[in-house]
C-alpha cells in the first residue's frame, strides 16, 4: 500500500480541495494519505469522507509551527483527536501567530512606503478577498496582486525586508507542540528535516535534540532528500524506535517545482512495508 503522508490543500496554502487530493491519490495509486495543512483542521472531515468515497484510507493529520531553541521547525501530527479541544487551543494560537505574520507586514509597508507608486493600507488588506485555489495565503496573494511582488520569491524577500521572520514570531515551543499531539492520541514526527539540518556529522546529535523536545518520528523520505540523508534518517529512526514516514509536501500546483525538485503527491511516497511504526 502507497502512503503520502504530507499533502496541502485549499484549507491552507495549496490550491486543491479534499476531494481534489482524493481523486489525484487514487490516479497515482496512493492508498494511504493524510492532509496536513499548516495550523488548521478544516479540511477535516471532508477529507476522511473523500477518502471513504474513493476507497481510501485517510490518517488525520495537521503540520504545526514551533520554536525550538530560537530556531523554527515544523511538526507534523497523525492520528490526532480532531475534536480535541487543547489542540484546536493550540493551533488557533500559532495560526494566528502565522496570520499576523502577514498583519504585520501590511502594516510595516503602510507606514514605511518604498514604492508609491503602489500604495496599501490595513483597511484595503483587511477587505481583500481571493479564491483558495491560487495557491499560498492571504498576505502573498495581496502583495502580488497590489504589485509589489511578482512571484513567491520576491514576496518572501519583503517579509525578510521588514525583519518579520517565523523566528521572531510567537509560536508554541516545540515541547508543548509534542505534548499536545500525545494528548490528543497522535504522534509527533519532525517534517523534513534536511530543511533544517545538513548532511554532516551532527545530523544524528540534532536530530536527538528534536527527540528530547518530544518528537517520536522523522519524515525520512522527502523530495529534497537524498538517498544517504533518507538512509541516516531511517537508521535513526530504529536505532531510537521512532516512526519512520514519508511524504510528498504537495501544495497542488503552487510551488510545485523548487530548484528543479517536484514536490507533488506521490513524490516521495514509500509503500506502508517500509515505513517503520514501532
Amino acid at each position: 500500500m502507497l502512503c503520502d503522508l504530507h499533502i496541502h490543500s485549499w484549507h491552507s496554502d495549496g490550491t486543491w480541495s479534499p476531494e481534489q487530493i482524493a481523486i489525484v491519490c487514487k490516479e497515482k495509486g496512493i492508498s494511504c494519505f493524510s492532509i496536513t495543512d499548516h495550523n488548521l483542521l478544516s479540511a477535516y472531515p471532508e477529507a476522511m469522507q473523500c477518502a471513504q468515497k474513493y476507497g481510501l484510507t485517510c490518517i488525520p493529520g495537521v503540520e504545526i509551527d514551533c520554536i525550538l531553541d530560537g530556531k523554527s521547525y515544523h511538526i507534523l501530527g497523525y492520528q490526532v483527536n480532531t475534536d480535541y479541544e487543547p489542540l484546536r487551543s493550540l493551533l488557533k494560537e500559532a495560526r494566528t501567530v502565522l496570520d499576523q505574520m502577514s498583519d504585520r507586514l501590511i502594516a510595516a509597508i503602510e507606514h514605511s512606503p518604498f514604492d508609491l507608486s503602489h500604495p496599501v493600507s490595513m483597511q484595503d488588506y483587511l477587505s481583500y478577498t481571493y479564491h483558495p485555489s491560487r495557491g499560498g495565503w492571504k498576505g502573498l496573494n495581496y502583495v502580488i496582486d497590489r504589485k509589489l511582488a511578482h512571484d513567491f520569491d520576491s514576496a518572501m524577500a519583503l517579509y525578510s525586508r521588514y525583519h518579520i521572520t517565523y523566528e521572531k514570531s510567537a509560536f508554541p515551543s516545540m515541547q508543548e507542540t509534542c505534548k499536545a499531539i500525545v494528548a490528543a492520541g497522535g504522534y509527533p514526527v519532525l517534517a523534513h528535516p534536511s530543511n533544517y539540518f545538513p548532511l554532516d556529522d551532527t545530523l544524528e546529535e540534532n536530530l536527538l535534540k528534536t527527540v528530547q523536545a518530544g518528537v517520536q518520528g522523522v519524515e525520512c523520505y522527502y523530495p529534497a532528500q537524498s538517498e544517504e540523508y533518507r538512509s541516516r534518517c531511517t537508521a535513526f529512526c530504529k536505532e531510537h524506535q521512532l516512526f519512520i514516514t514519508c511524504g510528498g509536501d504537495s501544495h497542488g500546483e503552487f510551488q510545485k517545482d523548487i530548484d528543479g525538485i517536484r514536490y507533488e503527491i506521490g513524490a516521495a511516497s514509500v509503500d506502508s512495508s517500509k515505513l517503520c511504526l514501532r
